[in-house]
Order: structure tokens, then C-alpha cells, then sequence
């Protein structure tokens, strides 16, 4: 069984680059075949 863990993702913008307004930003959290859960950054084109 696959166990995800509790992440405490921050919301403010954390990047050292500009948050541009023609890409879409969101954290997600997903566990990988072996049961790690791992967190990344997810960009969309608006």
C-alpha cells in the first residue's frame, strides 16, 4: 500500500525568477512507484 505523506507546500511565490502572467503555477504532491511522495511545481500556458 501506498502511503502519502503530509507536505506543508508553501503558496506565496517562491522562485527566483518572475511569475509571469501567461503561465499557470500549482504545487502538486504524488507518490512514485517506489512510495516516496514527492512534491514539485507544475506550469501550465494560460
Amino acid at each position: 500500500m501506498i502511503k502519502i505523506e503530509n507536505l506543508r507546500l508553501v503558496t506565496e511565490w517562491d522562485k527566483t525568477f518572475p511569475k509571469s502572467d501567461f503561465v499557470n503555477h500549482e504545487k502538486v504532491i504524488f507518490p512514485n512507484r517506489y512510495g516516496i511522495t514527492l512534491a514539485a511545481d507544475l506550469y501550465t500556458e494560460r
